[in-house]
């Protein structure tokens, strides 16, 4: 954090340096018209910058907090309707049970609700599956404004998104020991690079996309999963053996399944370290016996933005398409 206020410091020095040169510059308009007009637009543009660049450092004071301190407090989902949000907290029993009971019988998959948030015309309501290993998705409860109440009977989800979650679920279910490989080789990783995930409570409160741990979130290709989906459909109760002879007999293949490591620096005020990036990249590749998936790659500084839940800056490393790390 430091570097960053000294960033601001020194841009904002070098703006009124520049704004006392376009005034004595002024001076001389006769013998310098041409000069002076093009400062002008120059010293404009400067101002604008300045401005733009005070209103990020309010932003960043008010909202970046150190990563390993961040538990999914003060997010917020854009329009965020504040009123909506305090309505649905004080009815949180009925939207839990009005939630659960929904994924039940549309999902067949019992949850509990971990975070209710107020969006423009209705309320996000975050969930985690019972059942290990946990998956990660939320539901929606929208808001009558003619009545000034939460429409509980109304809970509906965004298409596509619980699917996604429980695809990722049933691939961890079929391939339990490579993803625990995965998990023990990103801790090890962590443990000696001074570099780290999310906090796991973060991840509860406001992850939401999916399956998804402090280090990964796993995006699956939706029509190759579409049978195992089914399948758990049919039966909730459905063995790992018998999702991975399915997905086996399917012909998954790494483009199939998306894996997007996010790590970030341990100490604040640590900018993210490429050379780190290059040995995760490097050990990455000579790992063998994890999940099959296309790897990408994000290493952060501490801090994450609390009002988005996300980590990602200008100074964020990225090793993506199309350099992502293939494991079939």
């Amino acid at each position: 954090m430091k570097k960053r206020k000294i960033w601001a410091v020194s841009a904002v020095c070098l703006v009124l340096l520049t704004y006392g040169c376009g005034n004595i510059e002024n001076q001389e308009h006769n013998a310098r018209g041409k000069a002076e007009e093009s400062a002008g637009k120059e010293l404009k543009e400067e101002e604008k910058d300045l401005n733009a660049s005070a209103k990020e450092s309010d932003y960043v004071k008010e909202n970046y907090v150190s990563v390993q301190s961040y538990n999914g407090e003060g997010y917020q989902l854009k329009d965020a309707n504040k009123e909506i949000e305090k309505k649905a907290r004080a009815s949180s029993s009925e939207i839990e049970q009005a939630v659960n009971h929904y994924f039940q019988e549309h999902y067949k998959t019992e949850v509990q609700v971990t975070n209710i948030v107020g969006a423009r015309d209705a309320a996000t309501v975050f969930v985690e599956s019972v059942a290990d290993p946990k998956f990660f998705t939320y539901a929606i409860v929208p808001y009558d404004f003619s009545n000034e109440e939460i429409r509980i009977e109304g809970v509906r989800t965004e298409e596509g998104q619980v699917e996604n979650a429980i695809h990722g679920w049933l691939y961890a279910k079929a391939y339990p020991e490579k993803f625990e490989k995965l998990n023990q080789f990103l801790t090890d990783f962590a443990e000696m690079y001074a570099v780290t995930g999310l906090n796991p409570q973060a991840v509860r409160n406001v992850g939401g996309n999916g399956f998804s741990n402090q280090y990964y979130l796993v995006n699956p290709l939706a029509l190759t999963f579409e049978g195992v989906y089914n399948m758990y459909l049919e039966n909730p109760e459905i063995e790992g053996e018998e999702i991975r002879k399915e997905l086996e007999n399917s012909g998954v293949v790494a483009d199939d399944i998306a894996f997007g490591i996010s790590l970030y620096m341990d100490e604040e005020g640590a900018e993210p370290d490429q050379s780190i990036m290059d040995e995760l990249k490097t050990s990455l590749t000579r790992l063998e016996g994890i999940p099959a998936g296309t790897y990408a790659l994000h290493l952060n500084d501490n801090f994450i933005d609390k009002r988005r839940a996300s980590g990602s800056k200008t100074n964020t490393l990225k090793n993506i398409g199309p350099n992502e790390i293939i494991k079939e």
